[in-house]
């Protein structure tokens, strides 16, 4: 999930530097080809109180942090002011002792205002972007059909330009369209192939998620609940329930990018021969749902430590757990289920959508210009049929332009906002 997370926060230990193991994550999990991390991506130097120095000065202390954070930048391939020094230890003793001095110089404030700045600013941003992208796809799907149209319709008026009507142009624009309709019909067949596949790899995805297999899951808790005879017993059990459910969408999340990978291959040799480059398949996004049972599962911890839990009788303690926290999660992972299900036939379905309109523009333009072709037509009449179509056709396409380019603005809190940049110096 690294790669996909929109920020990452990197810690390091100001005393050991960046060690090698520390090396094989950022380069395997973090500053890889297809990260996102649109948010940012920052290094924390924690334990800078090691570099404090009160016999030498302020002075060198800060130019001892300088060269940590230099080296720090050098070797992760990052900007310097993006790798802030902190002292954890040192922020903590300051809170609790009230000493603003000294919790300015564990610099943990400048640390907490770069996230809270960080979210804010991108908040909006990452909530409606994926609506943006979605409605940004059925535009141009429809701004490209539109415009494949108008190209036709000019090529038809051409055709009508003279006294008489172009028969021998008018018929080869009828084999040209004929020949573009075998290729979208040829494509549809493929894609409907394409669509099987998925349907199989869905009810792959779909076992790893079934009610059945929850209520299998929460039964086998409640069984070990009621069994057991120590507090230690219940709560391996009710921690054993949230493993197993991790485990199930770990698996989905694994399986998940298999069949991204598939659908990913399918647009790809779609857009290799087709002019519809814009398609980009639906994600499957199942990574926010394991995050979530994750948090589910701290909330499941702090729910056995709980001293009110701890000192209940064992069958009210069961209904409890079942009541709160299974039924948390029954409600996570029917959200979980709902997505897998929809998924499948969602993926092609925009690369779908456009080859059956190209499809049924084709059959309408062949019909017309071989009835063309066949009738007498007066080509005055015809002229100014085509330019009234066209007309219209090029208001569409302004129109088209102009709600693309009012969906890119950015929204007007975000205009608004004054936006911080804040820097990891002391």
């Amino acid at each position: 999930m690294l790669p996909r997370a929109h920020a990452v926060i990197f810690v390091l230990s100001a005393d050991t530097g960046v060690t090698a193991s520390d090396m094989t994550i950022w380069k395997e999990h973090i500053d890889t080809q297809h990260a996102d991390h649109r948010a940012g991506r920052f290094a924390v130097l924690n334990k800078i109180d090691v570099l404090w120095d009160d016999l030498q000065g302020e002075r060198h202390t800060n130019e001892a942090i300088e060269r940590v954070r230099g080296y720090t930048a050098d070797h992760l391939g990052m900007r310097q002011h993006d790798v802030i020094p902190v002292s954890a230890k040192q922020g903590l003793v300051a809170r609790v002792r009230k000493d603003s001095d000294l919790f300015d110089r564990s610099n943990i404030g400048q640390l907490e205002q770069l996230i809270i700045q960080r979210i804010l600013m991108h908040k909006e941003q990452l909530i409606t972007q994926s609506l943006i992208n979605d409605l940004l796809g059925m535009l141009q799907n429809s701004h490209a059909a539109m415009q494949y149209r108008l190209e036709s319709l000019e090529e038809e008026l051409q055709a009508c330009a003279g006294v008489t009507m172009d028969k021998a142009a008018l018929g080869r624009l009828a084999e040209r369209a004929q020949k573009d309709y075998d290729f979208y019909y040829k494509k549809l067949i493929t894609l409907r192939s394409s669509r099987r596949l998925m349907d199989s790899q869905g009810d792959l995805l779909k076992k790893l998620v079934s009610e059945d297999r929850f209520e299998a899951h929460a039964e086998r808790v409640r069984s070990s609940m009621s069994k057991s005879w120590t507090t230690a017993g219940m709560n391996r059990a009710m921690d054993q329930f949230f493993e197993l459910l991790e485990s199930d969408l770990t698996n989905l999340l694994s399986e998940g990018h298999l069949a991204e990978k598939m659908v990913g291959a399918i647009y790809r040799r779609y857009n290799e021969d087709n002019r519809a480059r814009h398609l980009e398949p639906i994600p499957l996004r199942a990574g926010r749902h394991v995050i979530a049972i994750r948090e589910l599962r701290k909330k499941a911890r702090r729910f056995r430590i709980s001293p009110k839990n701890l000192l209940t009788e064992q069958s009210i303690l069961v209904r409890r757990f079942f009541n709160v926290m299974v039924g948390e999660a029954r409600t996570l992972h029917a959200r979980v289920r709902h997505d897998v299900e929809r998924w499948p036939s969602e993926a092609l379905l925009p690369i779908m959508q456009y080859s059956m309109e190209q499809k049924q523009l084709l059959e309408h333009q062949i019909r017309r210009l071989r009835d063309m072709v066949r009738n007498d037509r007066d080509s005055r009449t015809e002229r100014q049929r085509l330019t009234n179509t066209i007309s219209d056709l090029r208001k569409q396409l302004e129109l088209a332009d102009a709600m693309q380019r009012q969906i890119r603005k950015p929204a007007p809190t975000l205009i608004q906002q004054k936006v911080v940049n804040i820097s990891g110096a002391m």
